[in-house]
């Protein structure tokens, strides 16, 4: 291993870091960037180092935020419905008619299952083109602007939920700073990352598909998530590991043809299916609870609001 220069760790800005994994190509899209990870030695966050300055071109034609077919959607219920948030089982337990936010819902597809379950629901995309295209789609409003969120719906919120989104932000401290302003008293944070400590990522290393680098900026573990939930008011209620097929249904696509191809994953997706019912690992999720009020110190902290 070696020291990493040019860091900045986005969880505690540490400047000093260890490498993992160096000149991780996109094997899902095929940009022709490449990165390196290096692990924080002051927290121990494993993120891309130095984090590149123009993200959004490794976006193009991404195909998560594209609509779906209905096939594709049942699909993805059956197959990864135990990631995303169970509304039926949980939101009964705060009230009906709760308020919602799905914060970057993608292709909306979550917002969409949970239009006839009693809840308010509103969604954040950060593209305005998209944003606007959901809500008129899903009849729902969909925010781009977190001033706009904040001034509409700050201390409002029951619920805020991110799936498989905490990984692509460049400032984790300022996500965890809006959910926390958003949320009312006792309100639930639930959401769902890659677990970069999973046998997956062991077993299939820089071609492991929830890598995805360049797009996966970092990968925090149980003890980042503790420390950030102290840190903004938080309490975590529970942790488990989230089935999810695609971690290994599309590595073995990368290992037999040096890229993501839709018709090998889908060869190997039954054997990606058992694997992560026996021994799921590969995504972890996260209840979190608002317990504390923000301290004024952390309000007007280096990481600022709006970065």
């Amino acid at each position: 291993m070696q020291m990493t220069s040019d860091f900045s760790c986005i969880q505690c800005t540490s400047s000093a870091a260890v490498t993992v994994w160096s000149d991780c190509k996109d094997y899902y899209l095929q940009k022709s960037c490449r990165v390196s990870y290096a692990r924080c030695v002051g927290c121990g966050l494993i993120q891309q180092a130095p984090i590149p300055k123009d993200l959004a071109i490794f976006y193009d034609a991404y195909p998560i935020h594209k609509k779906k077919s209905w096939p594709y959607r049942l699909m993805r219920s059956w197959v990864m419905g135990s990631c995303y948030f169970n509304t039926r089982r949980h939101i009964t337990s705060i009230k009906e008619s709760a308020l919602l936010l799905d914060f970057g819902c993608g292709d909306g597809w979550f917002l969409d299952e949970n239009q006839a379950k009693n809840l308010n629901l509103i969604g954040f995309e950060a593209n305005p083109g998209h944003a606007t295209q959901l809500s008129n789609v899903l009849k729902i409003p969909v925010y781009a602007d977190e001033r706009a969120l904040l001034r509409d719906h700050e201390g409002r919120v029951d619920v805020v939920t991110m799936h498989f989104v905490l990984e692509h932000l460049t400032d984790i401290n300022h996500a965890f700073e809006i959910v926390h302003r958003l949320l009312k008293p006792d309100g639930i944070f639930y959401f769902v990352i890659p677990n970069i400590g999973s046998w997956e990522a062991r077993v299939f290393g820089k071609k492991w598909h929830n890598l995805d680098a360049p797009r996966h900026i970092s990968f925090p573990e149980a003890p980042s998530i503790k420390q950030l939930s102290e840190r903004w008011g938080f309490d975590v209620v529970n942790s488990k590991s989230a089935s999810f097929p695609n971690g290994v249904a599309a590595s073995l696509s990368v290992v037999l043809t040096g890229r993501f191809r839709f018709l090998i994953y889908l060869l190997f997706l039954p054997v990606g299916i058992l694997l992560s019912r026996l021994f799921p690992s590969g995504n972890a999720a996260y209840w979190l609870r608002k317990t504390a009020p923000l301290k004024a110190v952390d309000q007007k902290s280096q990481f600022g609001y709006f970065q």
